[in-house]
This record gives structure tokens, C-alpha cells and sequence, in this order.
């Protein structure tokens, strides 16, 4: 194999390790992302049921009601920003794992193009060695 070859078939190691993180780094966004998703929807019904009217209420229930209120809201709304920061890592970090994968099939097809440029110069190498044929004539 030539230096020029193993140079590149180095370098397709070491972009498929980065391949490696960078997709379990976007698995750990989704994950998170899915999680949070899951928190804004439960939020979001533990509002819709804090806002339901139940019958006579005293001030210490309205107190309670409207401060319990206000927190999941901040908590939903604290939840919604996150979401749409995640949204945009996400897809930040999908458009990085495309462009390693595109980057590291470059490199493989050059490591097999320096391979088979070798190995013809090899052969072509060999052929130039061998002592020429003698010539028979037909009777």
C-alpha cells in the first residue's frame, strides 16, 4: 500500500470516529428533545385543569390556584424556548452529520483510487522487470 493510501485510509478512520460522536451527540438532542416535548404536553393539561372553575373556592384556594398558575406557565414557557433551541441544534447538528458522511465517502473513494493507481503502477512495474518473450516461429 502506498504512503498516499494509508494516509487516506487514515483519514476515513478518523472521520468515522467523528461520524460516531456527532451522530451520538444528535441522539442525545433528539432524547432531550423528546423529553421536553413530553414535560410541555403534561404542563400544558396541568394548566388546562388549574384553569377549571370548581364550584366555591376561598382566597387561600384562589391564592394558591393562581400562584401554582403562574410557575407552570413560566415552567411551559421556559419549556417552549428550549424546544425551539433544540429544534435548531438538532437540525444544526444533522447538517454536520451529513457533511461528515459526505466528507468521509470522499475520502474512501480516494484511499481506493490511490489503491488501484498503486497497484497498476506495481503491475506496470513488474511487467517492465520480466525479461521479453522469446519469439517462436510457426512451422
Amino acid at each position: 500500500m502506498s504512503r498516499k493510501a494509508r494516509l487516506f485510509e487514515l483519514m476515513v478512520k478518523r472521520e468515522k470516529l467523528a461520524l460516531r460522536r456527532k451522530a451520538d451527540a444528535l441522539g442525545g438532542l433528539v432524547a432531550d428533545h423528546e423529553k421536553l416535548a413530553d414535560l410541555d404536553e403534561k404542563l400544558a393539561s396541568l394548566l388546562a385543569e388549574n384553569s377549571a372553575a370548581k364550584g366555591e373556592q376561598s382566597v387561600q384556594m384562589l391564592r394558591s390556584k393562581a400562584w401554582y398558575g403562574r410557575e407552570m406557565a413560566q415552567q411551559r414557557e421556559f419549556a417552549k424556548n428550549r424546544l425551539e433551541f433544540l429544534g435548531k441544534e438538532i437540525e444544526t447538528a444533522q447538517t454536520r452529520l451529513a457533511q461528515s458522511k459526505q466528507k468521509e465517502k470522499i475520502l474512501s473513494e480516494r484511499a481506493v483510487t490511490e489503491r488501484r493507481v498503486f497497484a497498476q503502477e506495481a503491475e506496470d512495474k513488474a511487467e517492465r522487470a520480466r525479461p521479453p518473450r522469446k519469439q517462436t516461429r510457426p512451422s
